[in-house]
């Protein structure tokens, strides 16, 4: 094992929750060596506010690159995000959770992340951040909404009046966030 296996954690521990610290340089070599992802999932439960909020980061940066890696994680990510208290990991977390591939109540494909207790779990998570003080954990948690609505009929009959409501938010984040996605379903 390399050095930075061992202390995938200590590296992500360094500085304060104002920088990125190593996040950059963990995510291009997880990129590269994919055992790297599931240390960093691991990492999202250490006691370290600085080592959970570097490892979410890196992993919403790591979903964009490769999405794929993530998948078998779901389950750990959503319990984590279900967990966390602090407001930059969960933003991550929303991010992260609300791109996911889910599929419909009656899907069983094999690359689907999220699904069944799974996914009405993360709905759930997602409604309850929608009352958050934060307006972008907010827009993060309309816009997972409008994600796993997409192939869900049910979901969306109960996801569009979210949205109506969110076009009359006092934030203007949410209601450009909202214009959006009333579009898009």
């Amino acid at each position: 094992m390399t050095n930075a296996r061992v202390n995938l954690r200590d590296r992500l521990s360094t500085g304060t929750t104002r920088d990125l610290g190593p996040t950059n340089e963990i995510v291009r070599e997880a990129l590269h060596d994919h055992s790297l992802v599931k240390e960093l999932v691991e990492a999202l439960s250490d006691e370290r506010i600085v080592v959970a909020h570097r490892a979410s980061n890196a992993l919403k940066k790591i979903q964009r690159s490769k999405p794929e890696l993530l998948a078998p994680f779901a389950k750990q990510i959503l319990k984590r995000a279900l967990a966390t208290e602090h407001m930059h990991t969960r933003w991550s977390l929303t991010i992260i959770l609300g791109e996911l591939p889910t599929g419909s109540p009656a899907s069983s494909l094999a690359g689907v992340a999220l699904r069944g207790r799974d996914k009405a779990l993360a709905v759930d998570l997602m409604f309850e951040a929608l009352s958050s003080r934060s307006a972008l954990q907010r827009v993060f948690a309309l816009q997972a909404l409008a994600n796993y609505a997409q192939n869900d009929s049910a979901l969306r009959t109960r996801v569009h009046p979210v949205l109506q409501r969110a076009l009359t938010d006092s934030s203007a984040a949410i209601r450009a966030r909202a214009r959006k996605l009333v579009k898009q379903l």
